[in-house]
C-alpha cells in the first residue's frame, strides 16, 4: 500500500544510459549484453534478489547464461535458449507492459522441439512504468525489425510469435515488405487489433494535458510486468494496432505463412470480435496457400465466434475437465501465456493482479489478502458478481495448448518438406 501511495517504482532511475542502434550487422548477443545492462542502469530494482526458478531459467544457468541465485535483472532481461546448431529458431517478443519472463513458460515448448528461442525486449519496458511515457510505436517497430532480420540472417528456419501488442507489430512488418523465404511461420497469443475499450484513441490528446499523465497509478511491485499506465502507452498502443487495421492490411500482400492463434471469448484488454475478423480476412486462399494449416485456439464459448468465421480453420475449444478451472471465471488476455506451474504467475498465487481496485483501497487490500480469492477475466458481470476479483494469471488449459503448439510446429515442418 506505500508504495502504491508514493509511487516510487514508476520511474527510473536517473542512471544514464546510451540506446541500441538496432543495426542488423551487430549480433544478437551483442544485444543481449546491451539490454541486460541497460536494465541494471535504468531498474530502480535490477539488482535486488529473486528467487523465482522457471525451467527456462534453470535452461539459462546451465547454460551458463545466468547465475545460480538470480536478480531482478536476470528474470527480465531478453534471452536466448541455445540449441547447438543454427538449424531453427523461434523469436517471441512479449506485450505491452511486459518483459521476456512472459515467455519463460512457452519458451520449454519449443526449446524441447529443438527450437533456439530468442526473445526481445521491447523499448520503453524492463525498467520503470515512466519509460512508456517516451517511446512510440516506431521505436517498437525498429527493435522487432532489427530481431527478425538478425534472426533470420543466423538460422535456416525461423517462427515468429507475438503477444498481444507485439502480434501487431509482427503482422504490420509482414504485409509491409516481402517476406524471407526462412520465415515458416506466425504465432499469436492475445493478438492486439483493436482495444476493448473504444475511446483509447483518446490518450494522444488527454496526453498533452499539462500534468495528467497516468491512466493507471498501482503499486508496481510486479518484478515482471509494469502496473501503472501513462497515457503514452496507450498512445502508442494504439498507433501499433492502427497499421493492422483491416482497412490498411486487405491492401497489402498476405505472408503465405500457417499463422496460430490463441485468444479468450472475455478477453477484456482486446476486442475479440475484432481479432476473428482480422483471422478471417488472413485466411485468403488465393494470397496464403499455406492457410490450410491455420489454427485458432479459442477459450470460451466456441457459439460466440461470428458467422463469417472460415468453415475450414482449425478451431481447437477446449473444455474444462479438472479442478485447475473449475472455479476460474473466464481466460483473460494475460492469462494464456502462463502455465499453472508458474512459481510467480502460477496456481501458488505468489502474485495476485489486482487492479481492478486502484481507487478502493479498501478492496484492493482484500483482493490481495484474501484465502478465497475469484479468479477470471475481469468483465463488469465478475466484477459486479463477487466481493472482490483477481484477474487469473495463468492458464488452466497450457498443457493442452502446449500440445496444439507442438502438433502445428510439426505440421509446418511437414508442410515446408512436401513443398
Amino acid at each position: 500500500m506505500k508504495s502504491k501511495q508514493q509511487g516510487l517504482l514508476r520511474f527510473e532511475s536517473s542512471r544514464p544510459a546510451t540506446d541500441f542502434s538496432y543495426q542488423t550487422d551487430l549480433a544478437f548477443s551483442d544485444y543481449l549484453a546491451f539490454a541486460y545492462q541497460y536494465i541494471l542502469a535504468k531498474n530502480p530494482r535490477a539488482s535486488m534478489p529473486c528467487p523465482i526458478f522457471t525451467d527456462t531459467y534453470q535452461h539459462l544457468v546451465k547454460q551458463q547464461q545466468r547465475t545460480s541465485t538470480p536478480n531482478i535483472v536476470d528474470l527480465i532481461a531478453p534471452f536466448e535458449l541455445r540449441q547447438n546448431n543454427n538449424h531453427k529458431a523461434v523469436l517471441l517478443i512479449h506485450g505491452l507492459t511486459d518483459s521476456p519472463f512472459t515467455y519463460h513458460d512457452l519458451a520449454q515448448i519449443y526449446f524441447q522441439q529443438g527450437y533456439t528461442v530468442r526473445t526481445l525486449l521491447l523499448p520503453g519496458h524492463g525498467t520503470a512504468a515512466d519509460a512508456l511515457s517516451n517511446i512510440n510505436a516506431k521505436q517498437w517497430q525498429q527493435a522487432t525489425a532489427y530481431a527478425i532480420k538478425r534472426t533470420v540472417k543466423d538460422f535456416d528456419q525461423v517462427i515468429l510469435g507475438g503477444y498481444s501488442t507485439s502480434a501487431a507489430l509482427l503482422l504490420n512488418y509482414l504485409t509491409v515488405q516481402p517476406v524471407d523465404s526462412k520465415i515458416k511461420a506466425l504465432m499469436l497469443f492475445s493478438p492486439a487489433t483493436e482495444p476493448h475499450n473504444k475511446n483509447g484513441w483518446l490518450a494522444k490528446w488527454i496526453d498533452r494535458i499539462p500534468f495528467i499523465n497516468w491512466i493507471d497509478k498501482d503499486a508496481d511491485i510486479d518484478f515482471a510486468k509494469y502496473e501503472s499506465f501513462p497515457f503514452n502507452a496507450a498512445t502508442a498502443a494504439d498507433d501499433a494496432m492502427h497499421s493492422i487495421a483491416l482497412s490498411t492490411l486487405i491492401k497489402r500482400p498476405l505472408p503465405n505463412l500457417p499463422i496460430f492463434s490463441v485468444m479468450s471469448d472475455v478477453d477484456t484488454t482486446i476486442d475479440t470480435r475484432a481479432s476473428l475478423q482480422l483471422l478471417t480476412a488472413l485466411h485468403d486462399v488465393k494470397a496464403r496457400p499455406a492457410n490450410r494449416l491455420d489454427t485458432l485456439v479459442y477459450y470460451g464459448d466456441a457459439t460466440k465466434i461470428t458467422r463469417d468465421f472460415p468453415d475450414d480453420y482449425t478451431l481447437l475449444n477446449p473444455q474444462c475437465k479438472s479442478s485447475t478451472c473449475k472455479n476460474i471465471h473466464g481466460i483473460s488476455h494475460i492469462a494464456v501465456v502462463n502455465s499453472p506451474n508458474n512459481p510467480y504467475y502460477g496456481i501458488a498465487d505468489v502474485y495476485r493482479n489486482c487492479g481492478s481496485y486502484l481507487d478502493d483501497d479498501a478492496l484492493y487490500k482484500l483482493c490481495k489478502t484474501t484465502k478465497t480469492p475469484n479468479i477470471g477475466e475481469r468483465t463488469a458481470e465478475n466484477i459486479a458478481a463477487f466481493p472482490t476479483f483477481q484477474r487469473l494469471t495463468y492458464n488452466p488449459y497450457f498443457t493442452e495448448q502446449a500440445h496444439y503448439i507442438k502438433q502445428f510446429i510439426k505440421q509446418v515442418e511437414g508442410f515446408q518438406g512436401n513443398q
